[in-house]
């Protein structure tokens, strides 16, 4: 088996990835979901991830954030909704693409990602016990790597550790998580984030994860700026990136182009700044 890095980089090759998010309108069965033609919301997804293949951003996770108030594990309905945005994008864009199924639902998201070619799978509760608005979300690991390796996918499982909106049952140090889910949860990646969407990540709650499982990835999954980015990737291996590339910096807002071009701007220069050290 490959290490973790070099899994990550396979997917990832160059230096300091950003991954933007698609964040996906209410779809059918939600109860904001307005009639909207699914073609509709597709093509809407499709411009989405166009507008960060465009600006040089290294993929996209496509989420149905729109759908609040969350089940704990999708139905049907949602799963046929996301497939079909799934596709279309896949179909229409080159960036590697990742699946994140709200609240958390790994079977349904390695299910989209094994169906329509995702890379990857970003599993919001993974080890753990969490108290969360929707009640208590409990660890999904075990029942995720079985029904992977039944499909024979190598999607790869992106797992958060203490997530925004979310307070783990057992208070412990957030490195002691980390080391739980790479090393018992063999997730391939742990993302840190901070306490809300859009919320700044704790620079020294990166710090402990990334020195704790130093040969593992670990990215900056929510706050990221062009204002904490160079410091942020100063210590994350990568970041995703929603709330700031959108309009106003409102998540549920469109991307801006202007908003996603000037941070891709500042992550340029960093990793032109650690070639050059490099070298």
């Amino acid at each position: 088996m490959r290490e973790p890095m070099e899994r990550f980089r396979s997917v990832f090759p160059e230096p300091k990835p950003v991954i933007g998010m698609v964040h996906l309108p209410p779809l059918p069965g939600a109860p904001r979901y307005n009639g909207a033609r699914m073609a509709d919301i597709a093509d809407y997804a499709v411009g989405e991830a166009r507008k960060l293949e465009q600006t040089g951003y290294s993929g996209f996770i496509v989420e149905n954030f729109g759908d609040a108030m969350f089940y704990k594990r999708a139905h049907p309905e949602t799963i046929a909704a996301m497939t079909y945005v799934a596709k279309a994008l896949a179909d229409s864009v080159s960036l590697p693409m990742g699946v994140c199924v709200l609240q958390s639902d790994a079977i349904a998201a390695i299910s989209i990602a094994h169906v329509v070619g995702a890379k990857f799978v970003r599993v919001p509760y993974y080890t753990e016990t969490y108290v969360v608005d929707a009640g208590l979300m409990e660890s999904c690991a075990a029942d995720a790597l079985r029904f992977r390796k039944s499909l024979g996918s190598d999607a790869l499982i992106f797992a958060d550790v203490h997530i925004k909106h979310g307070y783990p049952l057992s208070q412990r140090p957030i490195q002691e998580s980390a080391e739980d889910a790479v090393h018992r949860g063999l997730a391939d990646v742990v993302i840190v984030t901070g306490k809300k969407t859009g919320g700044p990540t704790n620079i020294e709650d990166v710090q402990k994860v990334k020195t704790q499982i130093s040969d593992y990835p670990v990215l900056a999954g929510s706050g990221v700026s062009t204002a904490d980015a160079r410091r942020l990737l100063g210590i994350a291996d990568g970041a995703i990136v929603g709330t700031n590339l959108k309009a106003n910096g409102d998540t549920e807002s469109p991307i801006d182009l202007g908003r996603a071009q000037e941070l891709m701007g500042v992550i340029r220069a960093i990793r032109q700044q650690e070639g050059d050290d490099r070298r």
